[in-house]
């Protein structure tokens, strides 16, 4: 067990050393008599790429950030909106959430001190007898190799404010801790919530090119678990793999351990712990207090990586003022990056259409409209889609926009505020952008059909993961934003063309030759039937009603 002498409260600055006769991992063995998984939980979204569709697909950020950020983001915004209906009830004030990404870089005896605190040259003894380290489900040993040069060791701190904690006695099935961090498949979210069925830690993990996240998570005292506030586990996410002549599932804790299970340590054993780790200490009697710190070894991140997947996924939060949601990214060197999806020009499109979908529209303008969509079953208002236009709705009138990669985009929202999806909706032009928001009546319902990666809305019960009925209001609810949109795109009148956008190809041919001096030898021969220009000598005849230029009229005869 660790060993600490930081102190109780604030954040500390150097790392108490764990005693070098005790072990900081212990590994799962391989039970033929019960059920065995691989501890490799990263690979749950292995070949599920994030989607880009049309001009997402510029300046992506890496599928690592956006799985962090709409992963991790979501569960600890779950566990928000879920204390903060706790405290009103209560008549309590309600903190603000703030979740902030901070990345540090430890060097010195610190590094020393953290890399015992970690357990890290235990995993690098292990992992050194396997030839191949993509066999074990790790992004990278690098960390791990280095561990005995003087280089500096990062990690990354994903720190919850205001967000309630990972509570529930760890005996039985109700540990949220237990849930976030060793179960799959299992959720306890609330109805409407973004749900995770516990593969929201394959966020963190694949977060951690080594695999290694600890979790210490503060909580009110429950009734159901009295006498604790505070707990701390870590976890190591491996492939299955043999060592010393035994197999082993893959799977590592760090936490209290009694001989013959791992479980997390408690209250101040947690406390001394997480200051080891240079974590800062929680105080369970403060609201604002409440929630989780991850701690990321090795991050495969980084900080503007994070900002743009924050911005693209948590927009509809993040402009949602009433919401007091925060999304913050400290540097290394303490410098704060704060997301700011207003000043992204493709992401301004889709907030003026979340507004005119969420706020009544004044006075009516052509580029734009509101559509509540009509009742769907048993469900009296599925949503409102706001729908826009902008200069880019006619890429081919500019010639610093091509079209390739241009659509129609929707962006999908529901209650918790983070774009399930950016759906596509036609590639013809004129492009409209638009967002839809459920109402609350089918946010259950929606939340059903949703994949493990939340990044759709599915159309068939196929799986039985869920009824009919969701999948029939899910077909409903895209087709019927489609239809929409095609119906507010062909009202649409088109703009005329810029002067500078005309061209007259077979005319632009004809001046080149006259200015170049080739005299009647260089004129472009008489052109095919399907050319909008006949030429017709040097006659200054031309046919009343059959060209509109002057400037036409004044050169050697073009009749249309």
């Amino acid at each position: 067990m660790l060993r600490s002498g930081g102190e109780k409260s604030g954040r500390v600055s150097s790392y108490p050393v764990v005693a070098a006769t005790n072990r900081v991992w212990h590994w799962e063995k391989v039970d033929p008599d019960r059920l065995n998984a691989s501890g490799n939980l990263a690979k749950a979204f292995k070949n599920e790429a994030p989607k880009a569709p049309g001009v997402f697909a510029q300046s992506r950020p890496s599928d690592e950030a956006t799985l962090l950020v709409r992963e991790a983001v979501q569960n600890s915004w779950d566990s928000a909106l879920e204390m903060r209906e706790e405290l009103k009830e209560s008549g309590l004030e309600v903190p603000p959430f703030e979740v902030r990404f901070r990345f540090r870089s430890v060097s010195g005896e610190d590094r020393e001190n953290l890399v015992s605190a970690l357990g890290l040259r235990e995993l690098a003894e292990r992992s050194a007898t396997v030839d191949d380290e993509s066999t074990l489900g790790i992004g990278s040993t690098e960390c791990l190799d280095s561990l005995d040069r003087p280089k500096e060791l990062r990690v990354l701190e994903v720190f919850e404010q205001g967000a309630g904690g990972m509570y529930g006695p760890w005996e039985n099935a109700k540990s949220k801790l237990a849930l976030a961090l060793s179960s799959t498949g299992v959720t306890s979210a609330r109805r409407g919530r973004g749900g995770s069925y516990g593969y929201g830690k394959a966020g963190l993990i694949r977060g951690s090119a080594v695999r290694t996240v600890v979790a210490y998570t503060c909580f009110a005292e429950r009734d159901d678990d009295r006498g604790v506030t505070r707990r701390l586990l870590g976890m190591t996410y491996w492939d299955t793999h043999e060592f010393a002549g035994v197999s082993f599932v893959g799977c590592a804790r760090m936490g209290d351990f009694d001989g013959a299970a791992t479980r997390p340590l408690v209250n101040e054993g947690a406390d001394e712990a997480a200051a080891a780790l240079g974590l800062s200490i929680r105080d369970p009697s403060l609201p604002a207090d409440r929630g989780s710190s991850f701690l990321l070894v090795d991050p495969t991140v980084d900080p503007t990586d994070l900002v743009t997947a924050v911005e693209r996924n948590w927009w509809p939060a993040l402009v949602e003022q009433s919401l007091d949601f925060n999304v913050v990214v400290e540097d290394v060197d303490g410098s704060l990056h704060h997301p700011r999806p207003r000043s992204d020009s493709t992401l301004g499109s889709f907030i003026d259409a979340y507004e005119v979908a969420t706020v009544p529209q004044d006075n009516k303008r052509a580029t734009v409209t509101r559509r509540t969509l009509e009742a769907i079953g048993n469900y009296d208002t599925p949503g409102v889609v706001g729908l826009v236009t902008g200069e880019w709705s006619y890429p081919e009138y500019r010639s610093d926009d091509p079209t390739d990669g241009h659509r129609s985009l929707v962006a999908l929202v529901r209650a918790p505020r983070m774009v399930v999806e950016y759906l596509e909706a036609g590639r013809s032009a004129p492009y409209i952008r638009g967002c839809f928001v459920a109402d609350d009546s089918v946010n259950e319902a929606l939340r059903q059909t949703e994949p493990k990666g939340h990044d759709s809305w599915q159309t068939r019960a196929s799986s039985g993961d869920f009824n009919d009925e969701s999948a029939h209001l899910a077909k409903n609810v895209i087709g019927r934003i489609k239809n929409n949109l095609n119906d507010f795109r062909n009202k649409l009148k088109p703009p005329p063309k810029p002067a500078e956008a005309v061209r007259l190809p077979v005319f632009d041919r004809l001046l080149k030759a006259l200015l170049s001096g080739g005299g009647a030898s260089a004129l472009p021969s008489t052109t095919s039937d399907r050319s909008p220009f006949v030429l017709e000598g040097s006659s200054n005849q031309v046919p009343q009603g059959r060209c509109e230029s002057e400037a036409l009229r004044r050169s050697h005869s073009v009749l249309i």
